[in-house]
């Protein structure tokens, strides 16, 4: 069905600014109608948007006034008519919980009952002693999480998908405590679910810890299998080689993570600090130029980053909030000073380390305090211009419709939403929650970009236990929108003139624009758990 009507479909909280795009040649007049098809106010996109990402002329309009909870959807005055939505204190509740379950679903190394994962239950998988490339040595690896649609289990995403959970979690304990795992026969220690999650991720990352503090990059067979189920994959498994990015985002994750856990095992925060330590030891002696790359006959996601120093620097920054050693701080002030770096992606870790310093509560170095604030404000600024002048309130430029288009998205918020933080003007506030309302439906596809959610959401993702189950896991992010054509599915769909907002091919082959990763879920899920803290 074609549609002219784009909302956030999940819908909104009472509080919210709430905006409709509608495409269209001239100003539109609309209604908002509850769901039994009764008037409640009406109102005028006329905000008049060229669109150059999606190649189309867009009309916005405001519904800010509708705060009393119920369903809803929007009638154009032609009657095309939006995906109906709620207004509701508890709206994000079910888009929470099952983007937060998905990591269960993607546990590597036990059983998971059908009585908790439904039908994507399965044996234990990759349970075998793995095999360290290049040596005769043999490591037992199980556990953590499946990375993507595959099942390869990599530190540094892995790294960066726990430290954005946390931040969801310090940020919105009250959401975040409201998760219920899938499986009850995992809450062994007095932990939250939640934080019990997490710990499955960490723990299987301290097996990755070579004996002199290094991180092994990844343990993954030597290729991608089909689609089976995972333990139908009986390849050999394989440790990759260690990398300056794993071990300082281990070093780092596993600082970040000791204050959370001290609550309440003391025991596992000590040995956080102790493995994190050892492994910023290991990182400082380690000069490994052009990044990790795969060894020969290993095919499987590369994850290669030519530069290290923003791990170094996330590093520096969160041992020194951590631990307050004189030395951390050294080393991060040297690196700033040279280059105040930004971004939340796993080959960009620098906001994390921006964040790690400024709310150390040790001494700093104002100055340089002060120019990594203005640096934030900086991108922020230059984020909020592109949501002011995108029809769909996303910051994603036209340039930006890459893989992985809808964690650039997730991640554009948590940029604005680190500007609300640091200065109370609500602008950045609202462009950032944008983001969220882009990622579950008002955006070009009119699609919510998260499996299971919504009334339209993605159905064929690139996943290997959806594909051979033939229906979608639910609570995983699409990747997004992708004008490479970087796969033969797209290919035979698309040409370079589709717009690049519309490169989304809901369809399980293609992996360069519907697959899932677990660091695509955590950026939403810290977007989600932010703006509405």
């Amino acid at each position: 069905m074609y549609k002219n009507v784009f909302v956030n479909q999940c819908g909104y909280l009472p509080g919210m600014q709430k905006k409709v795009t509608i495409r269209s040649e001239k100003p539109v007049s609309f209604a908002v109608m509850r769901s039994d098809g009764s008037f409640v106010t009406d109102g005028r996109a006329d905000t008049r948007v060229e669109n150059v990402s999606a190649k189309e002329t867009d009309f916005v309009g405001d519904f800010s006034a509708v705060t009393e909870p119920g369903r809803y959807y929007i009638m154009a005055e032609d009657h095309s008519e939006s995906e109906t939505f709620t207004v509701a204190p508890d709206v994000y509740a079910d888009v929470f919980q099952k983007s937060v379950a998905f990591f269960y679903l993607q546990r590597c190394g036990c059983r998971l009952p059908g009585e908790a994962a439904g039908i994507y239950g399965h044996e234990a998988c990759h349970t075998e002693m793995a095999s360290v490339y290049g040596t005769a040595e043999k490591r037992e690896v199980s556990g953590g999480w499946h990375d993507a649609g595959d099942y390869g289990r990599y530190v540094g995403p892995g790294a960066m998908a726990v430290a954005q959970l946390l931040y969801a979690y310090e940020r919105n304990e009250t959401l975040c405590s409201s998760y219920v795992s899938p499986d009850r026969d995992t809450a062994t220690r007095n932990l939250p679910a939640y934080l019990e999650e997490l710990k499955y991720e960490l723990d299987w990352m301290m097996k990755m810890q070579r004996e002199d503090g290094a991180l092994y990059h990844k343990a993954s067979c030597r290729s991608f299998c089909g689609f089976v189920m995972p333990e139908e994959e009986k390849e050999e498994i394989v440790i990759s080689p260690v990398s300056v990015t794993a071990t300082a985002d281990f070093a780092a994750v596993c600082a970040m993570a000791v204050p959370f856990y001290a609550k309440y095992d003391t025991a596992y925060a000590e040995k956080l600090a102790e493995v994190s330590r050892k492994a910023y030891e290991a990182m400082k002696t380690m000069e490994l130029p052009g990044g990790f790359k795969n060894p020969p006959e290993i095919s499987t996601g590369e994850y290669g980053d030519e530069c290290d120093t923003d791990e170094r620097y996330w590093a520096a920054a969160q041992l020194y909030k951590t631990f307050g050693d004189k030395e951390y701080r050294e080393d991060f002030e040297r690196l700033a000073k040279e280059k105040i770096r930004l971004g939340y992606g796993w080959a960009d870790m620098g906001s994390y380390g921006n964040l790690a310093y400024l709310t150390a509560g040790r001494p700093v170095d104002e100055a340089l305090k002060s120019a990594i604030v203005k640096a934030m404000l900086d991108r922020a600024d230059t984020l909020l211009k592109t949501v002011n002048s995108d029809g769909y309130g996303t910051a994603l430029t036209e340039k930006e419709y890459v893989w992985g288009s809808n964690l650039s998205a997730a991640n554009n918020g948590l940029h604005l939403y680190d500007a609300w933080q640091l200065t109370g003007d609500r602008r950045y506030l609202d462009a950032a929650a944008e983001q969220l309302h882009y990622l579950l439906g008002r955006n070009p596809m009119g699609l919510c970009y998260i499996t299971g959610c919504g009334t339209d959401a993605v159905k064929h993702p690139h996943h290997r236990p959806s594909g051979f189950l033939g229906k979608a896991m639910p609570g995983m992010l699409s990747g997004g929108p992708c004008d490479w054509l970087a796969d033969e599915t797209v290919k035979g769909i698309f040409t370079t003139d589709t717009a690049p907002a519309k490169c989304l091919c809901d369809m399980t082959g293609s992996y360069s624009t519907n697959e899932v990763a677990i660091y695509w879920n955590s950026a939403f899920v810290q977007l989600l758990a932010s703006v509405t803290e």
